[in-house]
């Protein structure tokens, strides 16, 4: 007998009941009777048995586990996401499984095929960008999918989240209406949300009959000190911006403390917005306007759209859009 069916042979035994009595009351509890499942549970604490939740999963054709891939845990952007999964999950008995892509295609790519081999119930993805190789995978209807922090066509299957370029045209026209005239856009290179927000800001300031002056769109690092570094290229140009326009929180107040160790005031000598609204945007003097995102609600709908999609449920609505918030503070 293997080690795994000799420790279950062990359960059975401290539980007074056969083999089959302690495998059906792990895997099929509705075909024994409560007090022969109190015993088995019992002894499975007693024995420190771990039941094969592989071997489970062939039999009940579920494995009772949801993956989601997003870029990073660094901050809160996305791990406010992945907490509204796990609470909702949590509450419909199911595990979530979370793996990390870097921002990185190729390693989204692998994280997907090696969860797939794990027998997931349902995948979670970040963004609408994948890999063509396994977009083919992912489009075969094997597994539930949900993509989150987007909004728009094509998508895979289901999808939760917010137009990034609605987002950036917003942004550039809050900031024009305002009276600004010369508003940059600050990003890291790379991102695909990044380049779709490029895109909105570029169309809202035609729109608005605004040049789109190329000095005035630069890229830089993804850290606190890559805005600061942004600010002062952006400021050293000979016309400088009057406003700029920050993808990201974590670059704007960056630039927000590097700005005032130079002596800027803000909004009087530049504007500054940043996108996702971190608690940090509250507490900088003066108060960061930025974007709201609805972050954790994100991970709730995606969460709850799978768990749907598990009981043969279909809600009415499997491509969900909840928009987004511009929180005007004092650095416009």
């Amino acid at each position: 007998m293997r080690a795994k069916n000799a420790r279950l042979q062990e359960v059975a035994r401290a539980a007074g009941v056969s083999y089959i009595t302690a495998w059906r009351a792990l895997n099929s509890p509705d075909l024994v009777s409560p007090r022969t499942r109190e015993k088995v549970s019992r002894a499975v604490e007693d024995i420190g048995y771990v039941p094969n939740a592989v071997a489970r999963s062939l039999v009940s054709a579920s494995s009772g586990v949801i993956g989601a891939i997003v870029p990073t845990l660094e901050d809160s952007i996305f791990a406010d996401t992945i907490q509204g999964v796990a609470d909702v999950l949590h509450t419909a008995g199911q595990e979530l499984l979370v793996g990390l892509s870097n921002y990185e295609m190729e390693r989204e790519a692998e994280l997907i095929r090696a969860f797939y081999g794990r027998q997931i119930d349902g995948l979670i993805l970040t963004g609408r960008s994948h890999d063509p190789g396994v977009e083919r995978l992912l489009a075969g209807g094997r597994t539930a999918v949900v993509e989150v922090w987007d909004y728009g066509d094509p998508a895979i299957d289901m999808l939760v989240g917010f137009s990034n370029l609605a987002l950036a045209r917003a942004v550039t026209a809050f900031l024009s209406a305002k009276g600004y005239r010369r508003i940059a856009f600050v990003t890291v290179a790379g991102r695909r949300r990044g380049r779709e927000r490029l895109a909105g800001y570029r169309e809202e300031l035609a729109a608005q009959g605004l040049d789109a002056n190329p000095a005035l769109q630069i890229t830089c690092a993804p850290t606190l000190s890559g805005g600061a570094e942004a600010l002062e290229r952006l400021m050293a140009l000979e016309q400088p911006p009057d406003a700029i326009f920050f993808n990201g929180d974590t670059l704007a107040i960056g630039a927000h403390l590097r700005g005032k160790a130079m002596g800027l005031k803000y909004p009087d000598d530049l504007a500054l917005v940043g996108v996702h609204d971190l608690e940090i945007a509250c507490h900088v003097d003066p108060a960061l306007t930025s974007v709201r995102i609805p972050r954790y609600r994100i991970g709730e709908q995606a969460a709850r759209l799978l768990l749907a999609r598990g009981r043969g449920e279909p809600e009415a609505k499997e491509r969900l859009n909840l928009g987004f918030e511009i929180v005007e503070r004092g650095t416009t």
